[in-house]
């Protein structure tokens, strides 16, 4: 389907930009046009088809740009094979533990230094070059064939954020990720989106798959960018002026202090899935912008279910609307229900609760995965009665339909009604603050943060604002790099706790 909108493209349509220079196709002052998209894409199934991949045939799929790896991934669906996008950070063990025992697993598609890895890591698979099939990618015909149907067959394998332990791979159909990129291109048809669309989120995550194909459906322009610094995306929205900017919450969060150096004056639709985004973030994000109708779109959704509920942020006067704290400390509000996406809060043994109880938050949608190919017996844990699918998440739902995300299953505190709600609290009266968890360590509320270059921690200031909200220990301060990190910058808390552990056992006396 991919593969079928590159083609579909104009040859005259504007050019896609980029910050990095892709293997694959050549970028000419950080941009490219479509139509070489397109044609790399055609000649590279062919190449792919070659070398023996084919219908059925799974390929994993370790590239460093977006650009490189949109075309891999457009050329393999074009053969019916299922590439396996798996991100360049993961180490070879990893990757390794991730695709044990899954079948038809053909092929690693990788370049440069990746090659010598998966080669240790995956001997009995075919090693394909990428550089290699980009230097002979001229001497290869163009690829044809009919159009592509939307089924329930394997589309793409994509994985999970990894936060509790190896990431999970999560395989969609080729329905799924059509209905979610319907969703998405509504959403900017209504929106009435012109100009760049800029992404700047994993290659490899399932929301970039379904918002690449969004972005072809409406024919718009992309801006890829693979450099997530903010002094990189500073000089690209300033010299660029996309209209629409999606990225994950948390680097939203690292760029915020860019607001009032104009960087983001041009955009009018702020993107964010993943994670929650704090209120603070999202006030820095639409006062930056000089747009009088900007908007901040928070999605909640998963690979496994696609999008879920929807809560828009709209910049209606200079001075934005502040949430009461007994609000936020009740949890992340996350908006109403999609309409076509069916959602019940249970208790632990699957029983509906009362509208306001918090519980599991069980979903049923139309965009749910078909299943973990590495775990099934994850999948048949997560599927419930009558394929309603248990998303891991705590929550609450209003007799509305409105959802609160109190905290993650495994990461409920006993000490609070909401991690996440004091998080929210607390980052808006700290905005100084790059990153900030609240954990339950030993029976404990352990607030860990990091604070911003040429910023200081404000002692007297915590303590008033910390002390009413919750007994907590004093904060533990670290540096922003010690966080450790999924691919979409969601914090690992149980390695984080772990980390915390090990910390105050080393400096016990």
């Amino acid at each position: 389907m991919i593969f079928d909108k590159l083609l579909a493209l104009p040859r005259d349509a504007a050019p896609w930009i980029v910050d990095h220079e892709p293997i694959i196709v050549a970028a000419r002052d950080e941009k490219i046009p479509p139509a070489d998209i397109a044609d790399a894409a055609a000649r590279t199934a062919t190449a792919l088809r070659a070398r023996g991949l084919g219908p059925g045939k799974r390929c994993i799929v370790r590239l460093e740009s977006a650009t490189d790896t949109i075309v891999a991934y457009a050329a393999m669906t074009a053969l019916d094979a299922v590439p396996i996008l798996i991100s360049p950070t993961l180490d070879g063990p990893t990757v390794a533990a991730m695709v044990k025992d899954v079948p038809d697993v053909t092929a690693i598609l990788t370049s440069d230094d990746r090659l010598a890895e998966s080669a240790d890591a995956f001997p009995d698979l075919d090693q394909l070059d990428w550089r290699e099939i980009a230097a002979e990618l001229s001497g290869h015909e163009r690829f044809s064939r009919g159009k592509e149907v939307a089924s329930e067959d394997a589309y793409v394998v994509v994985h999970t954020s990894g936060t509790t332990g190896v990431p999970k791979l999560a395989e969609c159909s080729s329905r799924s990720i059509e209905f979610n990129s319907k969703v998405q291109a509504v959403i900017h048809f209504v929106s009435r989106l012109r100009g760049h669309i800029a992404f700047a989120i994993s290659p490899v995550h399932g929301r970039t798959v379904v918002g690449i194909y969004a972005a072809l459906m409406r024919k718009a322009p992309l801006l890829l960018l693979d450099d997530h610094s903010p002094e990189n995306v500073e000089r690209m929205l300033k010299r660029h002026r996309p209209t629409y900017l999606e990225t994950h919450p948390n680097t939203f969060r690292a760029w915020q202090h860019l607001s009032p150096g104009g960087a983001f004056t041009s955009v009018r639709f702020f993107g964010a899935g993943f994670d929650v985004i704090h209120p603070d973030t999202v006030r820095a994000l639409l006062k930056g912008s000089d747009r009088k109708f900007a908007v901040c779109v928070e999605v909640y959704g998963q690979n496994e279910t696609g999008p879920v509920a929807i809560r828009s942020h709209l910049k209606t006067s200079p001075k934005l609307r502040r949430l009461r704290r007994s609000k936020l400390l009740r949890g992340h509000h996350a908006g109403p229900r999609f309409p076509f996406c069916k959602v019940r809060i249970s208790d632990e043994s699957g029983k509906a609760v009362p509208a306001g109880t918090p519980g599991r938050i069980v979903v049923r949608t139309p965009g749910v995965f078909s299943g973990y190919i590495n775990r099934p017996d994850l999948t048949a844990d997560g599927v419930a009665k009558d394929d309603w699918w248990d998303t891991g998440d705590w929550g609450a739902k209003s007799r509305f339909g409105n959802i609160t995300l109190i905290d993650r299953q495994v990461d409920k505190v006993s000490g609070a009604l909401s991690g996440i709600g004091i998080e929210d609290v607390l980052l808006e009266k700290f905005p100084e603050f790059l990153e900030m968890v609240v954990l339950e360590v030993d029976g404990q509320l352990q607030p860990v943060l990091s604070v911003r270059p040429g910023t200081e921690f404000r002692k007297r200031d915590w303590e008033k604002a910390s002390r009413p909200l919750a007994k907590m220990a004093d904060p533990l301060i670290i540096p922003d790099s010690e966080f450790p990190r999924t691919i979409t910058g969601k914090i690992k808390r149980d390695q984080l706790k772990r980390s915390i552990t090990d910390r105050t056992l080393s400096t016990a006396p």
